[in-house]
Order: structure tokens, then sequence, then C-alpha cells
């Protein structure tokens, strides 16, 4: 699936650091724009998001028939899951209480078979081992199909692609001089 420019940027510009750019700490992007998205979008969304934003914009997508069960496995294997299984919600603060419930609420979705779409890639394999199985709380119920890679497409960005040809050519052009000064100095 591609992301064409245009939609990086308007993804960039509505859904990315907002916070960064508000003076008010409770601003939350228009809902009406982050359902102009389609699955493909919510995916790029999830991977290139600043969790410093908090949640809020995670939890919409999570809720969005749109959803890919991609997605929800990236939201859920790049919060560092295995922090939240080893803890009951009574033992999580304040701050962490977003977080927590939001990934309870994906595994849910998960065990209920509430996403309906697995048309994009994510591998949660790498991170999946480094979790110390011994040590999830009973509360946490973690479905097989969660630890598992998804099946479709991977996403691929026009922006990151036009970024790594015009390296590759700079990188040819670089070397290029590299071997005019070599060899004037013989």
């Amino acid at each position: 699936m591609i992301i064409l420019p245009y939609k990086e940027k308007f993804i960039r510009e509505n859904f990315i650091e907002f916070s960064f750019d508000s003076d008010d700490e409770n601003y939350l992007p228009d809902f009406k724009l982050f359902e102009k998205l389609n699955s493909t979008d919510q995916y790029y969304l999830a991977e290139n998001y600043n969790w410093d934003d908090g949640v809020e914009i995670l939890k919409w997508i999570i809720e969005s028939k749109k959803c890919d069960k991609g997605t929800a496995s990236l939201i859920f294997w790049t919060s560092e899951p295995d922090y939240y299984f080893e803890k009951s919600e009574s033992e999580i603060s304040d701050y962490e209480k977003d977080t927590f419930l939001l990934l309870k609420r994906i595994v849910e979705k998960f065990n209920n078979n509430d996403f309906k779409k697995s048309n994009l890639k994510y591998n949660p394999t790498d991170r999946e081992k480094r979790i110390d199985w011994s040590k999830q709380n009973a509360e946490w119920k973690i479905p097989e199909e969660l630890k598992k890679p998804t099946k479709g497409f991977s996403i691929i960005s026009l922006g990151i692609i036009q970024h790594k040809i015009w390296q590759w050519q700079r990188s040819k052009k670089e070397a290029k001089r590299a071997k005019k000064r070599m060899n004037r100095k013989k």
C-alpha cells in the first residue's frame, strides 16, 4: 500500500506532534479530519505517532471500523506492553492508565475478533521474543494471534522512497567527486 506525499503531509500537519504546536495542553486534532483517513493512512499515523501526545488519537484508530489488525498489532507492540503485563489495573499509576486501558482494549478486540480487516503487515516477532511471559499478570489474556505476524501489504511511503533515491544519487555524486580528488592528487 502506498502513502502519497500529500497524504503524508496531511497526516503530519494534523496528527503528528500536534501538542508541540499548541499552547492548549488539552488540544486534540479535529476528529472529522481523522475520519477522512483510510486504513493505510491510520497505519502510517500509528507508525509515526509521537506517544508524548497521549493516546487519544490511538484510541480513535483502535475504535475505527477501518482499523486493520496490522495497525492494532503495531500500536500494541510499540507501546512496550511487557511493562503493563506484569500489573493489574489497580497497580497502575494515573499517568499510565490511558495506555494500560488502550492495551486492554486491543486485547479485548482481538479476543472478540472485532478487527475485521487484515490487509496490512506487521511483524511483532522481535518484540515478542524479548518478553518474559512468566511475569504476565493473570488478568491479561493475550491471544496467540496478537503474538504472530499479520499478513498483508507493507506500507510504502513515496516521500521516504524519494528521500532514499535522493540520498543514493547524492552518494553517487560524492563518490565521483572523491574519485576526481584522488586522481588530482596523483
